[in-house]
C-alpha cells in the first residue's frame, strides 16, 4: 500500500521561504508560491508538479541530489551554497526515510543570502588587507600571553631582530632583551600589570640574533577579554638605533662645540639656540627661544644684516656670511661672524634658517689695531714723502750754486798757464759735478717712488710705437759708453702700436738697458729682444755681467737694495723698485732669472691695452 506523502499544499504555502519537496526520481512533488517565485527567477520557467527538478543549468543539484538519493543519507541535512545571477543561494536537502529506511522524497529548503556572503568576502577582503598592512610596516607589532611569551609576532620581527617566528613564539620576550635592561623594563612596565594604566612605553635595549645591542622604543597595551580578563600584551617594538646615535652625536656636538647653532624661521624668531650660548652670551637656550635675532643686533649694525638678510629667503646650499654687534645678557656688546643658510625643514614642512655664530671681538680688536697702525704708517709716509720733496727742493738750490761755482772756476782755470795746476783742478771739478749728477739722480728717483707711492702719479696713455722708442734708447745709451758697446735689439713678430705712456716706458727701459751695460763691464753687449704675441708684447733685457746672488734675490724690488758683489759700481738702489712698480701699473708682469758671473736677464711682459 502506498504511503500518504506527510506534507500538504497548506503547511508549504504558509512558509515564506521558498521550499519544494521531490519524490526519489527527482520529480515536483509539492512546492510553496515562494519556490514557484524563486524558481522562475533562476531558469526562466516556471516549475510543474511531475516535472524533473535536474536542469542543464543547474549542475550543482545534479551532481549532489542523485548520489545522495542512491547512497541513503543518515538522515542529516546536506547543506550548499550556489550563486546564480550574480546572488548566492544556500540549499538545505532533507531526505525523507521510509519504514525500510530508504529516501522516499527530498524537501529542499532555499533562502538568498547574497547579503551575508557579500559581508564575508568583504570580511575576508578586510582580513587579508590587514594581513598586509600587518605584515608590511616596519615596526614589529607583538602580542605576549599572561607571563611573557610571544604568542604573535609579524614579519618585521625577522628583518629587525634576525629570529625566525619558529625560534620566537612560545619564547619569554625577556629573553631577546639587553641583560641589564631586563630590571629596568619590569619597573617601567610594572604600572601596566597593576592596571595602574592602560598602557605605557619606554626606550629599551634589545640584543639581535647577532648579539648586536639595538635601542627599541617599546608601546605596550593590555589585552582582555569579553570579561575584562587580561589575557596578555599586545604593542609595537621600534628600532630608534640609528635615531639615538644620531641624537647622541648632536648632544655631544652642541654641548661641547663653543660656535652657537641656531634655528630660527625666516623672520628671524629662533627655534633652536644650542647650550654654547650661555658661554658665548650668557643667556640660557630657552631665554632667547622665541626671541627675534633683531632685537640683539648693534643698531649701528642692523642695516648691514637687514640687507644680508633680504626677505624672502629662499632655500640655498650657498652660505652668507655677515659680523655684526650682538648684544650680551650683562649689557655689553660682542663682535660675532654668522654664517647661515636657508634650509626646507621636512618635519614643519617649511623654510628654517641655520646660522653658526663665532665670537670674533678679539679679531675685530686686532684689525682695528692694524688699521690704525696702517693708518699711521701712511701718514708718515706722507710726511716722508713731503718732507723728501721738501728736502729735495732745498738741496737743488745749492747744488745749482756748487755747480755754478765749478763753471766759474773752470772758466778761470782757462786764463791758467800752470797745466799741472789746470789739470789737478779739472780732476776735482769733474768729481764735484758727477757727485751733482748722481745726487740729483737720487733725488729725482726718490721723489718719482714717492709720486707712485701715494698714488699721485699722472698716467697719459697714447698710441706710441714702441720700436722708435727703444731705438732712441740704444743711441743715447751708445753715446755714454766709453768702452763703445751698443746694445744689441732684436725683433720677433710684426710691430704693433700700443697703449702707454712713453715717458714711463722710456725710464723703465732706459733703467734696464743701463744695469745692463753697468753691471756688465769689459763683457759682451747686452741684448733686447722685443717680441709681439697675439695678445700681449714682451720686452726682454739680457746682460752677460757679474749676475745677482741668489740668496739676495727676494730683496731686489726693495728700497736702496744692492747686491754684495757690485763692488765700486755705483747706483742708487732704487731703480729696480721703480721699475717694478711702473710695470705692474700698466698691468703687466715682470720676472728675472740672474747667476752669478754668467749674467742677467730681465722679463717683461704688457697687454697691448
Amino acid at each position: 500500500m502506498k504511503k500518504e506523502i506527510p506534507f500538504c499544499q497548506d503547511a508549504l504555502d504558509i512558509l515564506v521561504d521558498p521550499v519544494c519537496v521531490l519524490d526519489a526520481e527527482c520529480n515536483f512533488v509539492l512546492f510553496n508560491k515562494a519556490y514557484s517565485i524563486f524558481f522562475k527567477e533562476l531558469y526562466d520557467y516556471y516549475p510543474q508538479v511531475g516535472t524533473k527538478r535536474l536542469t542543464d543549468t543547474d549542475t550543482w543539484f545534479s551532481s549532489v541530489a542523485p548520489n545522495n538519493i542512491r547512497r541513503g543519507l543518515s538522515g542529516e541535512t546536506f547543506k550548499t551554497t550556489h550563486e546564480a545571477k550574480g546572488k548566492f543561494y544556500e540549499f538545505y536537502i532533507n531526505p525523507v526515510f521510509n519504514d525500510e529506511k530508504k529516501v522516499t522524497h527530498l524537501i529542499i529548503y532555499s533562502r538568498d543570502v547574497t547579503e551575508n556572503q557579500q559581508l564575508i568576502q568583504r570580511i575576508s577582503e578586510h582580513e587579508e588587507k590587514y594581513k598586509y598592512v600587518v605584515e608590511s610596516v616596519d615596526e614589529v607589532l607583538f602580542q605576549t600571553d599572561t607571563v611573557g611569551n610571544w604568542t604573535f609576532l609579524n614579519k618585521a620581527w625577522t628583518e629587525i631582530f634576525g629570529f625566525s617566528n619558529e625560534e620566537s613564539i612560545g619564547k619569554p620576550f625577556y629573553n631577546f632583551l639587553h641583560p641589564d635592561d631586563v630590571k629596568k623594563n619590569e619597573l617601567l612596565f610594572e604600572p601596566l600589570i597593576k592596571r595602574e594604566k592602560s598602557a605605557c612605553d619606554a626606550n629599551i635595549r634589545y640584543l639581535n640574533k647577532e648579539g648586536k645591542v639595538l635601542w627599541i622604543k617599546v608601546y605596550a597595551s593590555l589585552l582582555l577579554n569579553n570579561k575584562d580578563e587580561v589575557i596578555g600584551v599586545t604593542g609595537t617594538l621600534r628600532d630608534i638605533t640609528n635615531e639615538k646615535a644620531t641624537a647622541h652625536f648632536s648632544e655631544l656636538l652642541s654641548n661641547n662645540v663653543r660656535d652657537l647653532i641656531c634655528i630660527s624661521n625666516l623672520k628671524g624668531d629662533y627655534l633652536y639656540v644650542s647650550p654654547s650660548c650661555t658661554e658665548v652670551l650668557g643667556y640660557r637656550p630657552e631665554e632667547l627661544i622665541g626671541k627675534n635675532v633683531f632685537e640683539y643686533v648693534h643698531p649701528d649694525d642692523l642695516d648691514e644684516v637687514l640687507n644680508k638678510n633680504e626677505l624672502p629667503l629662499k632655500e640655498s646650499s650657498d652660505e652668507s656670511l655677515v659680523e655684526y654687534r650682538f648684544l650680551k645678557k650683562n649689557g655689553e656688546y660682542v663682535w660675532v661672524q654668522t654664517s647661515y643658510k636657508v634650509f626646507f625643514d621636512e618635519y614643519d614642512i617649511e623654510n628654517r634658517i641655520i646660522s653658526s655664530s663665532r665670537e670674533i671681538t678679539l679679531r675685530k680688536r686686532a684689525e682695528e689695531s692694524l688699521i690704525h697702525a696702517l693708518q699711521k704708517e701712511k701718514e708718515l709716509n706722507q710726511l716722508k714723502t713731503r718732507f723728501v720733496a721738501m728736502a729735495a727742493h732745498e738741496f737743488k738750490t745749492p747744488l745749482s750754486t756748487i755747480a755754478s761755482s765749478a763753471e766759474i772756476i773752470e772758466m778761470f782755470l782757462e786764463h791758467q798757464k800752470d797745466e799741472s795746476f789746470k789739470e789737478k783742478v779739472h780732476k776735482q771739478l769733474n768729481n764735484i759735478q758727477s757727485e751733482i749728477v748722481r745726487i740729483t739722480n737720487v733725488m729725482n728717483e726718490t721723489l718719482f717712488l714717492g709720486k707712485i707711492d701715494d698714488e699721485n702719479i699722472e698716467v697719459k696713455k697714447v698710441e706710441m710705437d714702441l720700436v722708435e722708442l727703444i731705438h732712441y734708447i740704444i743711441e743715447r745709451q751708445g753715446r755714454h759708453q766709453k768702452d763703445g758697446r751698443k746694445l744689441v735689439f732684436k725683433q720677433i713678430g710684426e710691430a704693433r702700436k700700443v697703449w702707454a705712456d712713453s715717458q714711463h716706458f722710456e725710464h723703465i727701459i732706459d733703467n734696464l738697458v743701463s744695469n745692463a751695460f753697468k753691471y756688465s763691464p769689459n763683457c759682451e753687449s747686452p741684448t733686447l729682444t722685443l717680441s709681439f704675441n697675439e695678445n700681449n708684447y714682451v720686452i726682454e733685457i739680457k746682460d752677460f755681467g757679474i749676475g745677482i746672488p741668489k740668496d739676495q734675490f727676494k730683496k731686489v724690488y726693495s728700497s736702496f737694495f744692492r747686491g754684495n758683489n757690485v763692488g765700486q759700481i755705483k747706483g742708487t738702489g732704487l731703480g729696480l723698485l721703480i721699475v717694478h712698480n711702473l710695470v705692474k701699473m700698466y698691468g703687466g708682469d715682470i720676472t728675472f732669472e740672474s747667476e752669478e758671473k754668467v749674467g742677467t736677464t730681465f722679463t717683461l711682459t704688457f697687454p697691448y691695452a
